[in-house]
This record gives C-alpha cells, sequence and structure tokens, in this order.
C-alpha cells in the first residue's frame, strides 16, 4: 500500500511540474538569432529571430526589431515589442553588418560574452549585406538562425571556415600577438552563402580574405582533417582539371633571432587522394603533375597573403603568439615593429596519391 501512495505522489509531481515546464515555454519567446545593422552614425537595429511551430510541424520565423545606442538597450527595447519576454539562452549565431563591423564591434560582443545565459560556443558572422533582410529570410527545414548556425558549423567541419566562436573571438582579441577571424557570409538568391574571412585588429575589420583563398589560409591557421581542393592546368590548349578531396593538413613553426631579427619559417605539410580528373587516365605523371600545381600555388598564395597581413600590421597567423610563448622577455611594442619587416619563409610539401583509374569523360 505504501509504495502505490509513493507511486502515485510521484506521478503527480512529475504530471505537474511537466505541465508547468511546458506552460512556460509556450509563455517564451525564444531567440536562436540576433543580428545589427549600422543605421546611423551613433544608432544600431537589432533584429531578433524566433522560431514558431505551425501545427502542421514546419518552422517558421517570427523576427523583431528595435533600434537603439547599445546592443544591451536594442534588446531590452525588443522585450518591449513582444508580447512574451524574450530570452536570450539559445542565441546560436549573432550576426553583424560589414558597415558595423569596420567600425568596431567591442561593444557589441562584449553584452553576449558577459550575459550569462549565453554559451561560449556562440557563433560570430560578418554579413555582406542587410542583416535584417537575411534574418526575415525563410528557410524550410529549420528557423534562420538554426540554419546558419549548421551551415557554418558544417563549413567548419568539412569546409575552409576557421574553427570559430565567442570564446575563440575574444582570446584572439585578448591574446598578445595574434588578431581575430569571422566568416563573412551573404543572402544570394535566398541562399545563405560563404563569401570569405573577415580579417580583424582587435575588434574592427580592416580586411578581408575572398573565399577562393580560404583553404590556404586555415591550412595556415589549423590542421586541416578532410577537404576539396580543385587544381586547373591548361596543356596544349586544353583546360583540365583535377580534384584533390581527403585533404589533410600539418603546420610547423620554426622562429628564429626573437631579439635581434626575427625571421619565421612556415612548415606546411599537404596530404590527399585524386578523386576526379578530366584528361585522360590518371597515370603517376598525373599525380607528380598536380602536386607540383598545388605546391606552387599554395606557396605564391602563402606569401602573398601574409605580406598583406605585414602590411596591414595584423597578425591572424599568431606569429607574435608563436614569438612570445619561446621567450620570457617578449615586448609588443617592438615586436609590433619587427612584424612589419619580419622575413617569413614557407617550405610547402604536397603528398598526393594516385586511387586507380579515374576519366572525366
Amino acid at each position: 500500500m505504501k509504495k502505490i501512495v509513493i507511486t502515485i505522489i510521484i506521478i503527480a509531481i512529475v504530471g505537474y511540474f511537466g505541465r508547468i515546464d511546458k506552460e512556460i515555454l509556450d509563455e517564451l519567446d525564444i531567440v536562436t538569432a540576433v543580428g545589427y545593422d549600422s543605421k546611423s552614425k551613433n544608432k544600431i537595429e537589432a533584429t531578433a529571430v524566433v522560431p514558431v511551430v505551425n501545427p502542421d510541424k514546419s518552422i517558421s520565423n517570427k523576427t523583431i526589431t528595435s533600434i537603439g545606442n547599445l546592443s544591451k538597450e536594442t534588446l531590452y527595447y525588443l522585450n518591449k515589442k513582444s508580447a512574451k519576454p524574450v530570452v536570450n539562452g539559445k542565441i546560436e549565431v549573432a550576426l553583424y553588418s560589414k558597415q558595423l563591423a569596420e567600425k568596431g564591434l567591442q561593444n557589441y560582443i562584449d553584452y553576449l560574452h558577459r550575459d550569462p545565459s549565453i554559451g561560449t560556443r556562440l557563433l560570430l558572422a560578418v554579413v555582406d549585406g542587410n542583416v535584417k533582410k537575411m534574418l526575415e529570410e525563410p528557410f524550410k527545414e529549420f528557423d534562420t538562425g538554426t540554419y546558419i548556425q549548421r551551415q557554418i558549423i558544417q563549413n567548419i567541419q568539412n569546409g575552409f571556415i576557421p574553427t570559430t566562436n565567442v570564446h575563440l573571438f575574444l582570446s584572439s582579441y585578448y591574446t598578445e600577438g595574434m588578431d581575430p577571424v569571422l566568416p563573412i557570409i551573404e543572402l544570394k538568391e535566398k541562399n545563405i552563402n560563404i563569401k570569405g574571412l573577415a580579417l580583424f585588429k582587435g575588434t574592427k575589420m580592416v580586411d578581408s580574405i575572398p573565399y577562393r583563398k580560404m583553404f590556404v589560409f586555415k591550412a595556415l591557421h589549423e590542421n586541416i582533417k578532410n577537404a576539396g581542393y580543385k587544381l586547373r592546368t591548361t596543356e596544349k590548349g586544353k583546360t583540365e582539371y583535377i580534384s584533390i578531396q581527403g585533404i589533410q593538413t600539418k603546420k610547423k613553426f620554426q622562429v628564429q633571432n626573437i631579439h635581434t631579427s626575427p625571421k619565421i619559417t612556415l612548415h606546411l605539410k599537404i596530404k590527399g587522394y585524386i578523386r576526379e580528373y578530366t584528361g585522360a587516365t590518371v597515370t603517376a605523371n598525373t599525380v607528380i603533375k598536380a602536386e607540383r600545381l598545388m605546391k606552387d600555388k599554395v606557396q605564391k598564395e602563402t606569401v602573398s597573403m601574409i605580406k598583406n597581413f605585414q602590411r596591414y600590421n595584423i597578425d591572424p597567423l599568431a606569429f607574435g603568439e608563436q614569438a612570445r610563448s619561446r621567450t620570457r622577455h617578449w615586448d609588443k611594442k617592438k615586436w609590433e615593429q619587427q612584424y612589419k619587416k619580419m622575413k617569413v619563409n614557407v617550405v610547402v610539401d604536397v603528398s598526393i596519391v594516385e586511387i586507380g583509374v579515374v576519366d572525366g569523360h
């Protein structure tokens, strides 16, 4: 009898609190994405996305917008425009217009970082275009916030976006000898497109890398486990393409003369296999040709990229951190002057294997 009474009490408690939780969720506007556009010199427009589950189980968006001077202020006004309390704890992605990023993101990122309800895995991205318009775009499978978050994560795991989130961005910002980067996305023909990579000096965007060069940057920034790369060559007036897949990369820094005339040698190893070839049957000569083409292209882009970083006095590859970690008497101001003229040697080693007969015809 006693067991029956206890069982009834447990069922009643579970049922009661389960019902209350459901009622609470139904009474909240749970934000999955927030975005910021620059409206004037001192005004920004914040847009929040709230997923709505329709009776047919499809998902649509509800967007709420407000205008203010600071991100904290605009998020506060979002509550005034919503019939339900706006909750930030489920925000998956925060977007900033390119115009706003060029002014500096310190105030807008700092607030998100200080909010204890928002996780450190929150994704950040720069939008080339109007952020509000992007967040208002509907997608069939997911709400817009979740859709953008999933696309960025997929391109981090299998594409060319370097590993990023709000914690890593702020870590790069606060660590001496390195600068942050963020992906640039755009709304193109009602689809989210990865356009490039934003380069920051502190929290201000100062330059960018186009998508076609993002593979090289990611290989220099971190080890790649699985990626693809396409090579193009013209022989005897005929253009041929070679698709390299399963690419894995490893990098190693060698720092010399830190206190006098710093010199860095960057070793980059690339391994992959030929997946597709539009020419004749793959032969040993095809492999040698592919290795040479990829080595020359990667090395040329790497040298050009690093010179551009030095021109803007930005250090997204963390050369300064490499030097700082190797000495007890590292001088930041002195390093910044040395960095602009520092010699960087790049050594690229490409190893591509042949996998059977591949014919593009």
